[in-house]
């Protein structure tokens, strides 16, 4: 590859990447049509941004409110196989060629945007993160809320924990997340987005700007949040 491609193609991956995302949120979002999903009673709500107490933004990719319950749903578009597990930082994503490539692990992502809903929508409300792979190839990720495209009608028709809301319920939770969405723009965030990232570096907690401090665990060593247990936020060493 010539030294102008390299340039260019370094220069264009952000716009590439967000092309990218949101093809696979429009798949998602159509798989949630009632008019393909069948007559369900249901709220949704696409591409939320919520500004914490700290200022930082959560970008939400889908909320779907129904009777059996709130699902925060984080759509990935990668193509190839996809190796990971709950507890990896990254997984990795095996092109066809033999290429690998590694990405954080979305599990831990929307685990996160779970927290911000349940600030906001009050913790009585629980809120089932749901991870889908547009392009049908979840099968190699042993979690079983990591699912492919195709099954998720058939995955939130048969969920079930016992959660039971009325209309009203779903009306009210719906109206206070549209009530909390932030006025802030995806180019704004991008940007909100590598300022946490150069704090979480600092060992600055990105939850509630407490300070990473290294403790020890059954497991090993590991950063936790000064703040805990209001703040339960970990990062690895």
């Amino acid at each position: 590859m010539s030294l102008l491609r390299k340039i260019v193609k370094k220069a264009t991956k952000p716009m590439r990447v967000k092309a990218h995302g949101a093809a696979g949120e429009r798949k998602v979002d159509s798989k949630l049509n009632p008019l393909i999903f069948g007559k369900v009673e249901h709220r949704q709500i696409n591409n939320l941004i919520l500004v914490d107490d700290n200022g930082k933004s959560h970008q939400i990719d889908h909320i779907e409110i129904r009777e059996n319950g709130i699902f925060c749903i984080e759509t990935k578009n990668y193509i190839g196989w996809i190796f990971g597990d709950e507890t990896s930082d990254k997984w990795t994503q095996t092109l066809y060629t033999g290429e690998k490539h590694q990405f954080f692990n979305p599990l831990k992502q929307n685990k996160s945007h779970c927290y911000h809903i349940s600030k906001v929508i009050g913790k009585k409300y629980i809120v089932n993160s749901v991870v889908v792979m547009a392009n049908n190839n979840a099968d190699k990720i042993k979690c079983s809320n990591v699912i492919n495209l195709d099954n998720l009608k058939s995955y939130l028709k048969k969920f079930d924990n016992g959660v039971r809301l009325s209309t009203e319920e779903m009306d009210t939770i719906y109206k206070k997340l549209k009530d909390a969405s932030s006025g802030m723009t995806n180019k704004e965030h991008i940007q909100n987005i590598r300022n946490t990232q150069k704090e979480l570096k600092q060992n600055i907690c990105p939850r509630c700007g407490g300070t990473l401090v290294l403790r020890k665990g059954t497991s090993g060593s590991f950063y936790g949040c000064s703040n805990y247990p209001k703040c339960k936020f970990t990062k690895k060493v």
